[in-house]
């Protein structure tokens, strides 16, 4: 492609205030259901806040009585059936599993924004809370990149009360995340990086949202992720008031430490949620 070919839709995506777009790929095509993999569920569909209607799925624990409850929140590509994947060990592990996803994405409605997004957030937690098995102290949540932030901003802002949080290869902002991407253009194009204020907005960033928890709250990151390098979840770790654990695995990518390596890292999310509290007893 002509450098001209490449400027002129990159300015006007700029210019026109749509880059904060960027950050969502949603896929309409649900890829897969957990039965295929011979895993119980339900389809589950319930309201965002604002009334649009979202579809989830509720994978039940395979112990009786469950251990717990974890929400995932999945990341900013396709939609649950390709995300589930991370996360539906849980259920053989004593923990129900509700993965759900966002507007624009899967079978639920609407166009994804942030603000909705953080509302359809909002909308699974008391969906979830509200649930008869659920308990503030069995209820858990996974946040995975995108939904890192979603999550944390519908904790803070929901009040929600959960046990203990997961937080998986997640950006602190998203200027900051947008200012390193942009970083990578053409030297030709490195002037654009002086009107970064003007496309991407400010507000209900995760290093914001999480100074206001007070929850446990554990940090994973892949030690060689190239889309959110493991520094942003560093960041997030000193801002917690309570930290507790960072793990930084090496060999692992953007969100692929828990299927790269399952012996080591299934084992630590497990014992977290087994005693959160004990986040803050480490050494």
């Amino acid at each position: 492609m002509e450098l001209k070919q490449l400027i002129r839709p990159l300015c006007l995506l700029l210019f026109t205030g749509c880059a904060n777009g960027l950050f969502y790929h949603p896929d309409r095509q649900i890829r897969a259901l957990p039965s295929d993999r011979a895993l119980a569920f339900e389809d589950v569909y319930f309201d965002s806040t604002d009334g649009t209607a979202l579809h989830g799925w509720w994978l039940p624990a395979q112990t009786d009585p469950p251990l717990g409850t974890v929400i995932h929140f999945h990341g900013n590509a396709q939609n649950l059936s390709t995300h589930v994947r991370f996360s539906e060990w849980l259920p053989a592990n004593g923990y129900n599993l509700f993965i759900f996803s966002y507007r624009g994405y899967g079978k639920s409605e609407g166009v994804p924004t942030r603000a909705g997004i953080i509302r359809d957030s909002i909308a699974a937690l008391n969906r979830v809370s509200e649930r008869p098995e659920t308990t503030p102290d069995t209820l858990f949540v996974w946040g995975q990149s995108l939904g890192g932030t979603a999550a944390l901003n519908a904790l803070a802002q929901s009040k929600v009360p959960v046990r203990a949080v997961l937080i998986d290869s997640t950006f602190s902002s998203h200027a900051a995340i947008a200012g390193e991407k942009m970083r990578g253009l053409p030297l030709l194009l490195q002037p654009l990086r002086l009107f970064r204020p003007l496309f991407i907005s400010r507000g209900n960033d995760a290093r914001t949202a999480v100074k206001e928890l007070n929850m446990p709250i554990a940090f994973l990151h892949g030690e060689n992720d190239r889309i959110t390098p493991p520094h942003h979840s560093r960041t997030l770790h000193a801002l917690v008031p309570n930290p507790g654990p960072l793990w930084i695995i090496p060999g692992a990518g953007h969100c692929d430490a828990v299927l790269r390596y399952p012996e080591t890292v299934q084992p630590l999310i497990l014992t977290f949620f087994e005693d959160p509290e004990k986040a803050f007893r480490l050494p």
